[in-house]
């Protein structure tokens, strides 16, 4: 998505496993007073003929050029659970190399980070899984319908997003340069909240849980409850802090 050069605050959104940018089509342009830019990794949807990361400190290197690229502007990451270990180790990589930090992370279904991983995509055999028929029902559980093609190639990206992400850890006992915002779903069949709060004290010295009603998807829509919950969080119009390292 283009970035409105009206200075405003960015809202950094990662996409989900499996899709691109356009996840986030029904979001508002705003919310408040942050300007929303839904991210689009390499090799998805208009940048499909480009190399996927294939780690995701490759990918953080990424999205580190493009971070400092914003020079003063203020910005956030919001992930919703395989995007959050992205979030992540984005601000740990950017912390490392002295260069502008987001000002919060806004992490969605996604449990202690040094704990494992979650969802039962993370778990199912690669090799004999039907990723095809998972990103059918994926679309259709986000109110889209694919064409064969377009629901082969979905599979592949899909499968190389959980082959990435099998064995990323965050590392234990580094704590998180910035605040982090838990978020569970009430009614989420894939990353319980039960499964979501236990443990991040342990990476997040900044911390606040927020348990939101919906299921997994809710997400995607970005209702009423998510948008006040993004409104109340600290805009700063100063230049992000760099970190001491």
């Amino acid at each position: 998505m283009p970035v409105p050069g009206d200075g405003t605050a960015l809202l950094l959104c990662l996409p989900y496993s499996g899709v691109g940018a356009t996840s986030y089509r029904r979001w508002p342009k705003t919310v408040g007073g942050m300007t929303v830019c839904a991210l689009q990794p390499p090799g998805r949807e208009n940048r499909l003929r480009e190399p996927r990361p294939a780690t995701h400190r490759e990918f953080a290197a990424s999205l580190a050029d493009f971070v400092r690229e914003l020079g003063d502007r203020p910005y956030a990451f919001f992930g919703h659970c395989g995007a959050v270990p992205y979030a992540l180790e984005t601000t740990r990589y950017l912390a490392e190399h002295g260069d502008p930090l987001p000002l919060w992370i806004l992490a969605s279904s996604w449990g202690a980070p040094d704990n494992g991983l979650y969802g039962r995509l993370n778990f199912v055999d690669l090799d004999g899984h039907d990723f095809v028929a998972e990103i059918v029902s994926m679309a259709g559980q986000m109110g889209s319908t694919l064409l064969p093609e377009m629901a082969s190639l979905g599979a592949e990206i899909l499968r190389h997003d959980q082959v990435v992400q099998r064995p990323y850890r965050y590392p234990p006992g580094h704590l998180i340069e910035v605040p982090v915002t838990v978020i569970g779903w009430t009614h989420d069949e894939v990353v319980p909240p039960g499964e979501v709060f236990p443990g991040w004290e342990r990476v997040a010295g900044r911390l606040e849980r927020h348990t939101l009603p919906g299921s997994h998807f809710e997400f995607l829509r970005c209702p009423e409850e998510l948008q006040e919950l993004i409104a109340g969080m600290p805009v700063s119009t100063a230049r992000p802090g760099r970190s001491a390292v």
